[in-house]
Protein backbone atom coordinates (compact mmCIF):
# COMPACT_ATOMS: atom_id res chain seq x y z
CA UNK A 1 0.00 0.00 0.00
CA UNK A 2 1.39 3.37 -1.00
CA UNK A 3 1.59 5.98 1.73
CA UNK A 4 0.84 9.62 1.14
CA UNK A 5 2.63 12.21 3.21
CA UNK A 6 0.57 15.23 4.19
CA UNK A 7 2.55 18.41 4.64
CA UNK A 8 1.53 21.67 6.29
CA UNK A 9 1.38 23.26 2.84
CA UNK A 10 -1.75 21.27 1.96
CA UNK A 11 -3.53 21.62 5.29
CA UNK A 12 -6.01 24.48 5.34
CA UNK A 13 -6.07 27.37 7.83
CA UNK A 14 -8.82 25.76 9.88
CA UNK A 15 -6.23 23.25 11.15
CA UNK A 16 -3.08 25.32 11.63
CA UNK A 17 -3.73 28.97 12.42
CA UNK A 18 -4.66 31.13 15.38
CA UNK A 19 -7.10 34.04 15.31
CA UNK A 20 -7.58 36.81 17.87
CA UNK A 21 -11.23 37.54 18.64
CA UNK A 22 -12.64 40.91 19.71
CA UNK A 23 -16.02 42.23 20.77
CA UNK A 24 -18.79 40.90 22.97
CA UNK A 25 -20.96 39.24 20.31
CA UNK A 26 -18.65 36.90 18.43
CA UNK A 27 -19.33 34.45 15.61
CA UNK A 28 -16.67 31.76 15.52
CA UNK A 29 -16.21 30.64 11.91
CA UNK A 30 -14.92 27.08 12.31
CA UNK A 31 -13.23 27.23 8.89
CA UNK A 32 -11.09 30.25 9.74
CA UNK A 33 -8.64 28.93 12.36
CA UNK A 34 -7.81 26.09 14.76
CA UNK A 35 -7.14 28.19 17.86
CA UNK A 36 -8.99 31.36 18.89
CA UNK A 37 -7.80 33.80 21.55
CA UNK A 38 -9.74 36.40 23.49
CA UNK A 39 -9.46 38.73 26.46
CA UNK A 40 -13.08 39.75 27.08
CA UNK A 41 -14.05 43.40 27.24
CA UNK A 42 -17.43 42.52 28.76
CA UNK A 43 -19.94 39.67 28.93
CA UNK A 44 -19.39 37.72 25.71
CA UNK A 45 -21.83 35.68 23.62
CA UNK A 46 -20.56 33.20 21.02
CA UNK A 47 -22.27 31.83 17.93
CA UNK A 48 -20.81 29.17 15.62
CA UNK A 49 -20.75 28.93 11.82
CA UNK A 50 -19.19 26.71 9.11
CA UNK A 51 -18.82 23.70 11.42
CA UNK A 52 -18.65 20.04 10.41
CA UNK A 53 -18.92 16.82 12.43
CA UNK A 54 -15.62 15.91 14.06
CA UNK A 55 -14.10 19.38 14.02
CA UNK A 56 -12.43 20.43 17.28
CA UNK A 57 -11.64 24.04 18.13
CA UNK A 58 -9.68 25.60 20.96
CA UNK A 59 -10.46 28.90 22.67
CA UNK A 60 -7.83 30.42 24.93
CA UNK A 61 -9.63 33.09 26.92
CA UNK A 62 -7.48 35.22 29.21
CA UNK A 63 -9.27 36.55 32.25
CA UNK A 64 -9.74 40.32 32.28
CA UNK A 65 -9.89 40.73 36.07
CA UNK A 66 -13.58 41.52 36.16
CA UNK A 67 -16.82 39.55 36.42
CA UNK A 68 -17.24 38.91 32.69
CA UNK A 69 -19.18 35.84 31.59
CA UNK A 70 -19.09 33.68 28.47
CA UNK A 71 -22.30 32.45 26.82
CA UNK A 72 -22.24 29.62 24.30
CA UNK A 73 -24.99 28.61 21.84
CA UNK A 74 -27.86 26.54 23.26
CA UNK A 75 -26.57 23.62 21.16
CA UNK A 76 -23.27 23.65 23.09
CA UNK A 77 -23.28 21.25 26.03
CA UNK A 78 -20.82 21.93 28.83
CA UNK A 79 -19.13 18.76 30.06
CA UNK A 80 -17.22 20.37 32.90
CA UNK A 81 -15.24 23.28 34.25
CA UNK A 82 -16.05 26.94 34.74
CA UNK A 83 -14.71 30.14 33.24
CA UNK A 84 -12.34 32.09 35.53
CA UNK A 85 -12.18 35.82 34.73
CA UNK A 86 -9.39 36.49 37.23
CA UNK A 87 -6.79 38.79 35.65
CA UNK A 88 -4.34 36.93 33.38
CA UNK A 89 -5.78 33.46 34.10
CA UNK A 90 -5.71 31.36 30.92
CA UNK A 91 -8.91 29.41 30.28
CA UNK A 92 -8.48 26.50 27.88
CA UNK A 93 -11.81 25.74 26.21
CA UNK A 94 -12.03 22.76 23.89
CA UNK A 95 -15.14 22.41 21.72
CA UNK A 96 -16.06 19.44 19.51
CA UNK A 97 -18.84 19.36 16.90
CA UNK A 98 -20.87 16.13 17.05
CA UNK A 99 -23.63 17.08 14.60
CA UNK A 100 -23.75 19.57 11.74
CA UNK A 101 -27.49 19.22 11.18
CA UNK A 102 -29.43 22.45 11.72
CA UNK A 103 -27.69 24.56 14.35
CA UNK A 104 -25.35 21.67 15.17
CA UNK A 105 -24.49 19.95 18.42
CA UNK A 106 -21.34 20.63 20.43
CA UNK A 107 -19.67 19.55 23.64
CA UNK A 108 -17.10 21.67 25.50
CA UNK A 109 -14.87 21.71 28.55
CA UNK A 110 -13.16 24.59 30.35
CA UNK A 111 -9.96 24.22 32.34
CA UNK A 112 -7.09 26.32 33.64
CA UNK A 113 -3.40 25.50 34.08
CA UNK A 114 -2.59 23.73 37.35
Amino acid sequence: MARTRITSGVISDEFQTSSALTGTSIDIDWNSAQVFTLTPSGNTTFTFSDFKVGMVKILVVTGAGSTNTLAFPLEANKIGGDYDDTSNVKNFIQIVCTSDTGNGEFFYTISQPA
